[in-house]
């Protein structure tokens, strides 16, 4: 990450026109953003943060099941349910840091992939079936990183087709772009607050040795064994590979895209606007980016969910605008 120095100011929220008359906003990390309705559970108060016990023999089936409940509807979390889908990420582990930012009324639920679907539209359709059974009527809140992104538009094509309203927030999704490459095992099994465990692709590494540094830095509250990382992988390979080909659909409504400042190397980009140029021929409605202040892998790095909490909540949700 692009350190500041602490004499440097803070760089302010503001609106820069680029061509095509694309409304940007462009945003830093160290905007101090009054980030209010944090999410504290306490002892003293169950209600505030509600959530479902994870349920299986072990308590890996639900860490890295197709939907992963970060904050389930109940009686006290009745707000527009978010969805958030990993993509080639394969696990959303890295959304939890959402709720720290949300409305606590807002119910948030993982999207993981899967051994079934090999195509986008594939898992939309996987995904669709999950978010419907979760939430039969909408409104409904979608987003996606990478590959998810893509996933997430296909959804909201759909969702808005039957008449419901969608916002759709995409990170780091290009339709132009180079198809992702799958993550390594360390990446797949974020760690909050522990770093990353040892990678596998390391060879004097195990899965087996990652499994386990992945199981003591989680204090034994996810159960992962190397054969679980080895289909993570397989399945990240999956994800990664059903981005080449494919041609968005006609998206009715608005598209929100959350754009990366600067390439994965690190350097600033020379034209982040392009992104959003390349996604309008696919969106009925306006294209707004959002350019951060970090790279495709930040955009779900625990300090950029500020960021990214706030578009979420200057997103407007969009009607179905044609049939």
């Amino acid at each position: 990450m692009r350190s500041r120095s602490a004499t440097e100011a803070p760089e302010k929220s503001g609106l820069l026109k680029v061509s095509c008359d694309v409304p940007f906003v462009v945003s830093s990390r160290d905007d101090p953003a009054d980030l209010s309705s944090a999410c504290e559970w306490t002892a003293g108060r169950p209600d505030s943060c509600s959530a479902d016990p994870a349920v299986g023999a072990r308590a890996e089936s639900a860490a890295t099941s197709i939907v992963l409940p970060i904050r389930p509807r109940s009686t006290w979390v009745d707000g527009v349910p978010l969805f958030c889908l990993a993509g080639e990420a394969v696990l959303a582990w890295n959304y939890v840091g959402l709720v720290a930012h949300l409305d606590p009324r807002v119910p948030v639920y993982g999207l993981q992939a899967s051994a079934e679907p090999r195509t986008i539209r594939d898992y939309a359709t996987r995904y669709l079936a999950e978010i419907r059974r979760i939430a039969p009527q909408g409104p409904y809140q979608l987003l996606g990183w990478s590959a998810g992104g893509f996933v997430a538009h296909e959804v909201a094509v759909r969702l808005r087709a039957a008449g419901e309203r969608v916002r759709v927030v995409v990170l780091a999704t290009d339709p132009e772009a180079h198809a992702p490459a799958p993550l390594p095992a360390d990446r797949l099994v974020p760690c909050p607050g522990a770093g990353n465990p040892a990678a596998v692709g390391d060879t004097t590494t195990s899965a087996a040795d990652a499994a386990a540094a992945i199981n003591a830095a989680t204090a034994g509250t996810v159960d992962v064994t190397g054969a679980d990382l080895d289909r993570l992988a397989a399945l990240s390979a999956t994800a990664a590979r059903m981005v080449r080909g494919h041609r968005p659909a006609w998206l009715p409504g608005d598209l929100t895209v959350c754009i990366p400042g600067r390439a994965s190397g690190g350097a600033d980009r020379l034209d982040p606007g392009a992104t959003v140029r390349r996604w309008r021929p696919y969106v009925e409605g306006a294209v707004t980016g959002f350019v951060l202040d970090a790279t495709p892998d930040e955009l779900t790095a625990p300090d950029v969910l500020p960021e990214i909490a706030r578009i979420l909540g200057t997103a407007p949700l969009a009607a179905r605008t044609t049939c």
